[in-house]
């Protein structure tokens, strides 16, 4: 539909390309799930949004509409080389040139009655990570663990209903794919690598996407996944940079060596005692069919990802003990739940 927009304002749409000026613009497509936004355009990748229920609802007509809305948000970056969108004189202007209904250029649609709830196993995964915040120790210890075994377990069960295998994932007629941007940087740091460590361990792929002036960290997976992926995200990156905040200070740590010596060997420390409990509960045959499945929803949206790796660093022994420590006694606890302005993607 975006191709044949474009082909009637005078435009060549192919393979992802927009052909304008002489220079060849990128331009990727996802769906997202929200009871808020119908549509959106990220200068900072090239991508358009568009919402879930336009799957589900037979009106081709709003469909175009909405999206030559966010087209024309493109266009005006193009052109103007605007990065924080408005609704303003260039936005409208596209609507006139081009002769599109303007009621379009400051369209709010309610779109509650296309959007569905929450899944049950999604609830009982937040009801668990809600548990998670309780001041008793033990029983937030048990709540974090608790949620962790149903993500696996849940991921199991549908391994076992589909008769999927690592060789032979078959994600066409399986399930939505869902990427959650957590995490927007103009430079990514150590921390954002330790992060992404940790969110391997959780049934999703996460992925560095990066653009001109920065880009985003995502994690990629089934919706029930990925929220949980979050709420684990949230709480560990905040509880990370708080225990080094106060190590910083107790010890008279100085410097990034010293800072990047704690987060990684806390990250370290850390997946060591998740990996030690995940062999408890699950084969290790079995953890490798999860993280397959992981893998088939993110080459879902990146069929051709690279290899992403961690930044080199150098080492200060003090600060590296004192991560280690930390790590190993760290417990999710109470903060998982907390909610964030992300927003979630479909592809």
């Amino acid at each position: 539909m975006a191709s044949d927009i474009f082909a009637s304002i005078g435009l060549s749409f192919k393979r992802s390309r927009l052909h304008f000026k002489g220079v060849m613009y990128p331009l990727t497509f996802v769906v997202n799930d929200s009871d808020k936004i119908l549509g959106f355009y990220d200068p900072l990748i090239y991508q358009i949004g568009i919402n879930k229920c336009f799957l589900t609802i037979n009106d081709d007509k709003l469909l175009e509409n909405v999206l030559k809305h966010e087209l024309a948000h493109f266009l005006v970056h193009i052109e103007c080389g605007i990065h924080e969108q408005a609704h303003g004189v260039e936005f409208r202007n596209i609507f006139k040139r081009f002769g599109w209904d303007e009621n379009f250029s400051k369209s709010q649609v309610n779109l509650t009655a296309f959007v569905r709830t929450n899944d049950n196993i999604t609830a009982k995964i937040q009801k668990l990570l809600e548990l998670a915040k309780s001041e008793n120790e033990f029983e937030a210890k048990l709540a974090a663990k608790k949620a962790n075994d149903l993500i696996q377990k849940h991921n199991l069960n549908k391994l076992k209903l589909n008769h999927l295998t690592r060789s032979d994932f078959d994600m066409k007629e399986f399930e939505d794919t869902y990427v959650k941007r957590v995490a927007s940087f103009k430079r990514r740091n150590i921390l954002h690598d330790c992060l992404y460590d940790i969110l391997k361990e959780y049934a999703v792929s996460p992925v560095f996407s990066s653009g001109r002036g920065g880009g985003y960290l995502e994690i990629i997976g089934a919706k029930e996944n990925v929220e949980a992926a979050h709420f684990i995200y949230d709480y560990t990156a905040n509880a990370m940079e708080g225990l080094w905040k106060q190590a910083k200070k107790s010890s008279n740590l100085k410097g990034i060596r010293a800072r990047n010596s704690y987060y990684k060997s806390f990250t370290k420390s850390f997946l060591n005692e998740l990996k030690g409990h995940q062999s408890k509960q699950i084969s290790s045959r079995e953890l490798i069919h999860i993280k397959g499945l992981a893998e088939a929803h993110r080459n879902r949206v990146y069929p051709r990802v690279s290899s992403q790796t961690s930044q080199a660093t150098s080492f200060d022994a003090n600060a590296w003990n004192l991560g280690a420590k930390a790590g190993k006694q760290f417990k999710m606890g109470k903060g998982i739940g907390q909610k964030s302005g992300t927003k979630l993607l479909s592809n």
